[in-house]
This record gives C-alpha cells, structure tokens and sequence, in this order.
C-alpha cells in the first residue's frame, strides 16, 4: 500500500504550484478527503490477506487542480480494475473529479467504481455513478459507515472478493456504537 503524506495546514486553491501525486499504478485505488478513513486502511493493511490486491490511497485534497488529477487520471488511475471514491458533501465537492472518472468508465468499461458518500446518510445520486449494482455500492458503503478497524478490514476482504474474485467471506458489517465512556 502506498500512501500521501498529508500536508500540514492542507491544501487551498490559493496556494502557490501544482501538485503531484506520485503513486505507482495498482488494481486497486481508493480515494477520500478523510484521514480517518486513511489512517484505518493503513492500519489494517498488515491484517489483510497476503494475496489482496496491490492498493493505492490518495487524499483528494490532493487532486483538487485539474492538471493534479488528470495526471494522476493518466498515469494511475487509468490502470486501475477497482477505484473506491469516498465523498463527503456530494457530487458538488469534487464535481471535476468525477467527471474525470466518468469519462475513464467510458473507455475502460470493465471497470469496477464504487463511488461511497462519506458519513452515515445514504446519498443516492452520489451512490449512482458507480459502475457496479447499487446493492453492491450500499454493502461496502455499510463497512464503512459503521466505521471502525474489524468492519474496514471485513470491507477491503469484501471488495477483494467483490472486485477481484478472491473468497475471503467475511462477515457481514457490525454495527459499532455511536457513543461511548472513554476510560483510560
């Protein structure tokens, strides 16, 4: 798994230069502005199968210029078999970004996109520019929004099986209480 070191302060389009994501190709990308959702794929990654899919995380943060993401669009993306977009705020937040990715659906028709809104409400004309069945887009995006490492993991398991043919099988999300007493 490679992944972008965020930037301090984050990026904002009055910041000087461009930037460049420089990531190696994988079948598998997923992208999102979350670090939370960053920070649990990378943890878990040493727990997943030994034969799961090379996998690409990117901030999207990083991809906000046009020339960022058609650069990644070229030289990343376009390889991809499996790209999971994770939005918080909609088709609104990131509207180049997806219009980029359409475009990619048009010549890789093989191509598995599951675009996931980010928080626990269900965003239904997000959720339809994804490629694949929306019962398919609806079971990842249960994973992770229930959050947590096990379901993270049990979601990347899903898609390796899902995307890639592999037979993980496992278990179905758990729900993960929205409150709790934090007691060191």
């Amino acid at each position: 798994m490679h992944r972008l070191a965020s930037l301090p302060g984050g990026w904002t389009p009055a910041m000087e230069g461009v930037i460049i994501v420089e990531q190696t190709p994988a079948p598998l990308i997923f992208l999102t502005a979350a670090d939370t959702d960053i920070q649990a794929i990378a943890r878990v990654w040493p727990r997943l199968p030994g034969d799961f899919p090379d996998l690409r995380v990117c901030n999207l943060l990083n991809l906000q210029q046009s020339f960022s993401l058609d650069d990644y669009g070229d030289r990343v993306l376009g390889q991809a078999e499996v790209i999971v977009v994770r939005l918080l705020g909609g088709k609104s937040y990131w509207p180049y970004g997806l219009e980029v990715l359409g475009e990619l659906t048009v010549t890789k028709p093989d191509l598995k996109l599951f675009v996931l809104p980010g928080d626990d409400r269900p965003d239904p004309s997000l959720m339809n520019q994804s490629t694949v069945p929306l019962t398919a887009v609806h079971c990842l995006w249960q994973y992770f929004a229930e959050g947590g490492t096990d379901n993270i993991r049990h979601g990347l398991m899903w898609l390796g099986d899902y995307g890639f043919g592999r037979n993980y099988r496992p278990p179905a999300p758990q729900m993960v209480p929205k409150v709790g007493i934090y007691r060191p």
